[in-house]
């Protein structure tokens, strides 16, 4: 997000995957996307304490960990009782897995709690079937009980494929984000695999 100086605020743990993800370009993003990204150098800063004031109300930066990814944050607006949840949270679409390989679905878990305990109203979040509503509490509900389907799926199936279809049959309702699960089951499962490297596992997967 922006402030009134034109400056791009986040967190500090957002700022370091942003550099991460400089980084990684060469072994990621520009092998999915050649010439397609221009450089982008990382210009975002932090303000004191993670709170921003907008129009007298106060907008609070909250890290919340590992999510579909690391050093995930959320925007709290008090007033309005909102959590903006980015990934965070998923509003009735598929869930990308592809990084909750030892131990990240319960570090989900724990972020969801986090979110949880700022008692919102309503979560928008970045996955949503614009179809429904942004009740925090079916919201919240919905994406742990995918998080434990997905554990038990991942208990019981023995290849990405099996995993792929067991997660569609139990979400019919969800006509959005196969895609991201696709991806997310194969590089879990490519992760199982003897001596698997986690970066040729994640861009692999993609392809």
């Amino acid at each position: 997000m922006a402030d009134s100086g034109k400056n791009v605020i986040a967190t500090a743990g957002t700022i370091a995957v942003m550099h991460g993800n400089v980084e990684a370009r060469p072994f990621a993003w520009d092998k999915l996307w050649p010439g397609q990204i221009p450089d982008a150098p990382v210009t975002a800063v932090t303000v004191p304490d993670n709170t921003l004031t907008l129009e007298g109300h106060a907008l609070h930066l909250v890290e919340v960990g590992h999510t579909d990814t690391e050093q995930t944050s959320v925007v709290h607006v008090p007033d309005l009782g909102l959590v903006v949840a980015g990934d965070a949270l998923y509003n009735g679409a598929h869930m990308y897995l592809g990084e909750s390989a030892g131990g990240g679905l319960d570090a989900w878990r724990q972020a969801i709690s986090t979110v949880e305990a700022l008692a919102p109203r309503y979560v928008v979040a970045g996955h949503k079937n614009e179809d429904l509503d942004d009740d925090a509490t079916r919201v919240i509900a919905g994406t742990r009980r995918y998080l434990d389907d997905a554990e038990a799926s991942l208990e019981q199936c023995s290849s990405a494929t099996e995993f792929f279809h067991t997660m569609v049959d139990r979400h019919p309702d969800l006509p959005y984000g196969r895609t991201l699960l696709w991806v997310g089951a194969k590089t879990l499962y490519a992760l199982r695999e003897p001596g698997a490297d986690p970066v040729a596992a994640a861009v692999g997967s993609w392809f």
